[in-house]
């Protein structure tokens, strides 16, 4: 899973070149095999993912099934995410910062890629058990590293912004479960796209130009709405196709998806819209 971070710089007001400038391009780099992880058995009674774990291939799960429990997985730990974050910042917010010799936010950053990989892996091998237990883990970090968010934007800035985010993700997902249209290819176009911002970001780095860090913004906007729409789309797709996976697996890898999505998208229209502390 490329993950893309922005430095921070508390030099100024700006939205587009101060506050928090981490966001996460977390979009997950497994998408487009999770599909061909799974084969059937000669015999046409087990569908056998790549790791061995065997589900019915009678097992169809319904999609209002399927769509609930992602969703209800993925407001799970937008809430924890969110309450650790308030938890931090009411308590310690500048451990993170300067914590550790300065190493704290390091440590977690690096933290959440390892449990991001683990969660990877253990969705592939239809492990219900860990995947749960790395998403919950994921969501508690994610939440301690977002807790400098309200170091830098105004808790009303922030509240807006995350409503707004709820609004529109809350539109694209709408739209791609609905839709009839197939979004693969669009979805393609728009991982290119995301690779695309993240090498820009990474050349950013060192120009540091709010005219090119305000494009990024905005193409990130745009491709992480897009790619609510196309990842609403293929969890809708596995629970009717059940390429050998339990349930709660598919509804746990939906869940993760969107919740990157979701947070992206935060980040993005916060970096774009929210107000600095005065």
């Amino acid at each position: 899973m490329p993950n893309e971070f922005d430095n921070f710089n508390y030099n100024n007001g700006s939205s587009n070149n101060s506050g928090y400038g981490q966001y996460y391009n977390n979009q997950n780099s497994y998408n487009n095999d999770f599909y061909n992880q799974s084969s059937y058995d000669p015999y046409g009674n087990t569908a056998v993912n790549s790791y061995g774990a065997g589900v019915s291939r009678g097992a169809r799960y319904s999609m209002k099934d399927v769509m609930a429990r992602t969703f209800l997985f993925m407001t799970v730990a937008l809430l924890l995410t969110a309450i650790v974050a308030l938890a931090v910042y009411t308590t310690n917010p500048y451990f993170l910062l300067f914590g550790m010799g300065g190493h704290a936010f390091i440590i977690l950053i690096i933290a959440e890629f390892a449990v991001v990989i683990g969660a990877t892996f253990a969705i592939k091998a239809n492990n219900t058990m860990l995947s749960g237990v790395l998403f919950i883990a994921y969501s508690i970090i994610n939440g301690l590293t977002l807790s400098v968010i309200f170091l830098v934007y105004a808790e009303s800035s922030i509240a807006k912004v995350f409503f707004l985010t709820a609004g529109l993700f809350g539109v694209m997902a709408v739209i791609g479960f609905t839709t009839d249209r197939d979004l693969t290819s669009f979805g393609s176009l728009l991982m290119i796209g995301l690779f695309g911002i993240i090498f820009a970001s990474i050349i950013n780095f060192f120009l540091k130009s709010s005219g090119l860090d305000y494009l990024i913004t905005i193409l990130g906007i745009a491709i992480f709405l897009g790619l609510t729409a196309y990842d609403t789309q293929k969890i809708k797709n596995l629970a009717s196709n059940n390429p050998g996976y339990s349930l709660t697996v598919i509804a746990l890898y939906g869940a993760l998806e969107l919740y990157l999505d979701f947070i992206n998208l935060f980040l993005k229209l916060l970096r774009l819209l929210g107000k600095a502390k005065n």
